[in-house]
């Protein structure tokens, strides 16, 4: 089984406030045809999404391909707004997804369309003293998944190993 943590493409502004967000730029727009194409073949049978604009759109290209999978939107797995919500919460927020839905999450191959903040979280999750996974990439905000990149994690019998796929 394998998750795939897939940060959102480019946005067309970098600075905003609120919900939903900016739609993706035409940078944006081109990394999540090259998203689509690299997940193509890796047979996806679960998708969540943030609700945020540029998530779903990030999303769309693969959607496309594959109109019949299931996609739930998901608000645990919104970005954290820097004024409303606290660092601390939004830990807890997506621990307490995580840990709600994780016997669904990898019972099949699953791809988690987010923002920095969700996956880095579903990241210590996972590997709280960052001893499992190599951690190649890192921006001034502490991101660990640079933008319209993708994790893929491959969970086999209790085990897991994963890595950061530069596409």
């Amino acid at each position: 089984m394998n998750l795939y943590l897939v940060r959102h493409a480019e946005p067309e502004i970098k600075s905003y406030k609120g919900f939903p967000g900016p739609s993706l730029g035409e940078k944006g727009q081109r990394q999540a045809t090259v998203i689509a194409a690299y997940l193509k073949n890796e047979n996806i049978q679960q998708i969540y999404t943030s609700d945020y604009k540029r998530a779903k759109e990030t999303l769309k290209p693969f959607q496309a391909l594959f109109p019949q999978i299931k996609i739930e939107e998901v608000k645990a797995l919104r970005e954290r707004e820097n004024e409303s919500e606290s660092h601390d919460s939004l830990v807890h927020r997506v621990h307490t997804w995580f840990d709600l839905n994780k016997e669904t999450l990898l019972q099949s191959n699953t791809a988690i369309f987010s923002h920095c903040g969700p996956i880095n979280m579903i990241l210590t999750y996972l590997d709280p003293n960052k001893t499992i996974l190599d951690y190649p990439y890192e921006d001034s905000w502490g991101c660990h998944t640079p933008l319209g990149q993708i994790w893929q994690l491959k969970f086999q019998e209790g085990t897991y190993s994963g890595s950061l796929k530069l596409i």
